[in-house]
């Protein structure tokens, strides 16, 4: 029949701590790995809305960034006012 040998402490402790820095080496690959994998579907995303953009303005391939930018601020703003006005007519008729 075999013993199994009683470690020490010391040597416990040893073996535990090795198993965090292992476990916290592991932990970091995984972070690593998600996170590059959120940084391609936001690519992907981005590339997608571009090209969705592009398709419906298709003059906004020779817009600078500064024009696009300007284009994109004005549809915010457009897009604000008309939920903003739709929000107003539901209130209005609710009140009645």
């Amino acid at each position: 029949m075999t013993e199994k040998k009683r470690r020490s402490p010391e040597e416990r402790l040893a073996e535990l701590n090795k198993k965090m820095e292992q476990l916290k080496a592991q932990k970091q690959r995984v972070r690593a790995q998600l996170s590059q994998k959120e940084r391609k579907e936001r690519t992907r995303r981005l590339i997608q809305i571009g090209a969705i953009f592009e398709k419906q303005f298709p003059k906004m391939a020779e817009f600078s960034l500064e024009q696009v930018s300007e284009l994109a601020a004005a549809l915010g703003e457009l897009v604000k006012k008309e939920r903003q006005a739709a929000q107003a007519a539901k209130k209005e008729g609710v009140s009645q």
